[in-house]
């Protein structure tokens, strides 16, 4: 093989390489990143965090295929250590929405692990040596975690209205067509006689576009070979742009509504204005950086850079492959867990308790649990009693606005506290991804050496989306094997659901043994909890 041909080869395989490595970077991720690019034609400051991990994935690969490996290179320990720091990662991206589904699912918490996760890959792919090259662009990709922009905006967007209202308000005085209605921030646009209301809304506001423009001066500072004191000014000119080109569209918008209408102004320029004036945006800079005796590094890739063997890429796809199947139910959350809570018009918690056939439903206790789950918690019980025969059932509901409280105040530690033993337990799917738990318990007896009395007790959480907020709920119904409910209307499943392999990982474990004379209060009782569960939510929809 000549010379010339060997250099191809690299090439090729180079190239092979580098877009493997960029899938399993990427791919196991989509359903944390689900957030950008679902909402990558959105009027917000998210919608702009797609080019993120765009611009650290190129920046990464810059910095790799242009470095110098100089040191020798070890293939097993990077192996070893990539795929353990993959395995770790792994297990916290898939447990934690089971366990901290308030961090990892509503505020997109894995996201923070994702630059863990491409260094993983890079070790296997690239050795631990390109740590040192990639360490900038992985600082920069924790920027894509939303919180951190969305609270940027927030602080800036009482001005930025302001701003954006000023400069309609003048380009009225400029136009027929154009003027400003009473109720602040509203105009109203003449379209062929009609009178259009159009809102400045804080979306309006131009913290997007200031968003998309800090987006872009990390890569300035790090990325772009010049003079501090011009990249200084290339960042102001960006900053500056990005509000100048949102007060451009708002004027486009007005025109357009004034030339077209609302339909096709809102429906098709609307959402994808301000992506096509950001792009723009870009190529002024670029435009800007030969004046400014400014330049990109050459890519010149180096002739140093490792080639990572078949077992590492083999076990970088087998490990991304099963994590990207595990994340799967991400993309698709059942309702009513707490990554999708089911949605309520009313809520209170002393009244949420539902109305059941055959029965008759009498408030037992009510207690506010601030003080164990947080500021507006609260216990409601209920009794359920059918009339005619006296059988009966509690029903109680914690609700809590934080659900990590919930979680670290189980029915193990309310056991502990009056002294109850578990006999067995049994953990199942109540609804396809809502997971609850049976448990057969004893009470102290009433005397030293005295029988035990055993109940039956059906343990569940979910989640419901009310209009002050998402509230966690953890249910619990309960009776004795003496008194329990047999409703006409309730048929016992012939099997339970079992649970998946993540949910067996974090819900409470079955063990014990079930006595011949509580199992049909169990049974009865799981059919009462799924009743309950479906028709507390029909009852407030």
């Amino acid at each position: 093989m000549t010379g010339t041909e060997i250099h191809i080869h690299q090439k090729h395989s180079l190239g092979i390489l580098w877009i493997l490595w960029a899938v399993v970077s990427i791919f196991p991720l989509l359903a944390y990143a689900s957030p950008l690019w679902q909402n990558v034609l959105a009027d917000t400051p998210i919608a702009d965090l797609i080019w993120i991990p765009i611009l650290a994935l190129g920046w990464a690969t810059w910095s790799i295929l242009t470095g110098d490996f100089n040191r020798p290179d070890d293939s097993e320990l990077n192996g070893i250590l990539g795929l353990t720091l993959a395995v770790v990662v792994g297990l916290a991206l898939v447990l934690g929405p089971v366990r901290w589904p308030t961090f990892f699912v509503f505020n997109h918490g894995g996201l923070l692990l994702w630059p863990l996760w491409i260094l993983a890959m890079t070790w296997i792919f690239w050795g631990i040596e390109a740590t040192r090259k990639v360490v900038a662009p992985l600082l920069y990709l924790v920027l894509v975690w939303p919180p951190i922009f969305e609270a940027i905006a927030n602080k800036t967007q009482t001005v930025l209205v302001r701003w954006a209202v000023a400069v309609l308000n003048d380009l009225s005085h400029h136009v027929s067509w154009l003027h400003s209605a009473q109720i602040a921030g509203t105009f109203g646009v003449n379209y062929h006689g009609q009178n259009i209301l159009v809102v400045v809304a804080e979306a309006c506001s131009g913290a997007d576009s200031l968003v998309g423009a800090a987006i872009v001066m990390p890569v300035i500072w790090f990325m772009i070979q010049g003079g501090n004191g011009k990249k200084a000014l290339l960042s102001g000119i960006s900053l500056f742009g990005a509000l100048i080109l949102n007060w451009i569209r708002l004027a486009v918008i007005v025109l357009c509504v004034h030339i077209l209408g609302p339909a096709i102004t809102f429906r098709y320029i609307h959402p994808v204005l301000g992506f096509i004036l950001f792009a723009l945006l870009a190529v002024l800079l670029v435009s800007l950086l030969k004046p400014f005796n400014l330049h990109m590094p050459k890519l010149q890739v180096s002739s140093t850079v490792r080639f990572a063997g078949l077992g590492r890429v083999s076990g970088a796809l087998i490990v991304s492959g099963i994590l990207f199947f595990l994340l799967r139910p991400l993309f698709t959350l059942p309702q009513g867990t707490f990554g999708n809570p089911s949605p309520v018009k009313q809520y209170h918690v002393a009244t949420f308790l539902p109305s059941l056939p055959q029965f008759q439903k009498s408030p037992a206790y009510y207690a506010n649990e601030s003080s164990v789950l947080g500021p507006h918690s609260a216990t409601q019980a209920d009794l359920y009693v059918m009339p005619g025969s006296g059988k009966e059932a509690l029903v109680e509901m914690w609700s809590t606005a934080n659900a990590s409280r919930l979680a670290t105040y189980g029915f193990h530690a309310c056991l502990l506290y009056h002294g109850d033993n578990i006999q067995a337990s049994q953990s199942f799917q109540l609804v396809p991804g809502v997971v609850a738990t049976a448990y057969a318990v004893s009470l102290p007896p009433s005397t030293v050496g005295g029988r035990r009395s055993v109940y039956v007790d059906i343990e569940w959480s979910d989640a419901v989306k009310t209009s002050q907020g998402i509230r966690y709920q953890r249910w619990s119904i309960a009776s004795f094997p003496a008194s329990t409910p047999n409703p006409t209307n309730l048929h016992p499943a012939s099997h339970l659901k079992s649970l998946t392999a993540i949910q067996a990982m974090t819900a409470p474990g079955t063990h014990g043994s079930w006595p011949s004379s509580i199992l049909h209060t169990k049974a009865m009782l799981i059919a009462l909890a799924s009743e309950m569960f479906h028709a507390s939510l029909r009852s407030h929809a």
